[in-house]
Parts: C-alpha cells; structure tokens; sequence
C-alpha cells in the first residue's frame, strides 16, 4: 500500500496507523510518503500512490474524495503566555494578538481566517509556516499564539513545551465531509 500525506497528519498519528496496519495484515508492506497538499493531488490523479491523506481535499475527475476524521482546533500558545493559564479562549480576545498563521495557499489557513473573520476578529500575523512543527518552534519562542489542530500538540503539551486552551467557539479541521471537507482521496479507476 502507498500513500501520500500531507505533513500535518502527524508522524505520531502515522505511526499509530502504521501499527495497526501492520497488526491486520502483517505480511503487507506500507510505504509512506509526506509532501504538500498539491503533491498529494499529483501523486494520487497519477497513481504513484493508492491513497492520499488530506485535510480540506476537492473531489474532481480524477479524485475520489472518502471521509475519514475531524480534528478540534484549539488556540497553542508557550507556557509563559498569559493565556497559558486559561480554562478557555474566545475568538474576541484574540483581537490583536500577535499570530503564528499556515501559509496563505494553504485550506487550513483560509479556514482559521474565515473563522476569526466571521467573528471581525482581526490579528498580526508574526510569521507564516506551512507546516505544523515549524509553527510550534515559533510558538515555544513565544512569538505569539495559532489555532492548531489539538492532536498534533499533544506531545508538546505532555512533556510541557507548549499550552493548549480550547477555544470558546467550536472550530474543527474536517478530513471528511460530503461537502469537499476533507478525507481520504483516491485515484478514480480509469475506464478502458
């Protein structure tokens, strides 16, 4: 089995997957493969793939879009931010709030900036990354706060380098709906 993901999948949660893959058909091989979210497009329309993991994926001609999970967003912050400390976060006092934000291209990163904008929540955007590691080194530095899917931090919290603080509002990052949300995305078959 061959599969692109999108590197905010999490290397954790592949290795959770990786062993309950194994654990099924033990005989199998896995590959794994982690590239941008329009390297995952490219690998799956081509089948250089058999399944691509992707947060926020369009259905087209050639991609079949399945559901797969949701994930909750919460507000990530260091240790030593003031609201490190809180039970919980609403949008409206993010006003201001210096911000570690996705690239721009990227849906994860249109959908945090519909969210606040819905709620005329405006930020500063101190930096932009387009993966989640490099997102979380900038926030152990304290150079501000994001909305971070709260799977992908749960180490960082554990061994206590960064903070999680839900937020008062519900936001989840949707790897599966009928709508294009997000899923699974496979190489539709080609007819003969």
């Amino acid at each position: 089995m061959r599969i692109a993901a999108i590197y905010s999948v999490g290397l954790s949660e592949m290795a959770k997957l990786e062993k309950e893959f194994y654990r099924r058909l033990p005989a199998a091989q896995l590959e794994v493969n982690y590239l941008r979210p329009e390297k995952v497009y490219e690998a799956v329309a081509e089948e250089r793939v058999d399944i691509g993991l992707i947060s926020y994926p369009e259905p087209t001609r050639e991609i079949t879009v399945l559901p797969w999970r949701e994930e909750t967003m919460v507000l990530a912050c260091s240790p030593a931010h003031p609201f490190s400390a809180r039970a919980s976060v609403s949008p409206a006092e993010l006003e201001g709030a210096e911000f570690i934000g996705f690239d721009e291209d990227l849906p994860i990163s249109r959908d945090v900036e519909r969210f606040l904008r819905e709620r005329g929540v405006r930020v500063h955007i101190a930096s932009r990354f387009d993966n989640i590691p490099s997102m979380k080194e900038a926030l152990r530095h304290g150079l501000g706060v994001s909305i971070l899917p709260e799977p992908m931090l749960s180490e960082d919290v554990a061994e206590g380098r960064l903070r999680t603080i839900p937020l008062s509002e519900h936001l989840v990052r949707r790897w599966a709906s009928s709508n294009g949300g997000g899923g699974l995305c496979r190489a539709r078959r080609k007819s003969s």
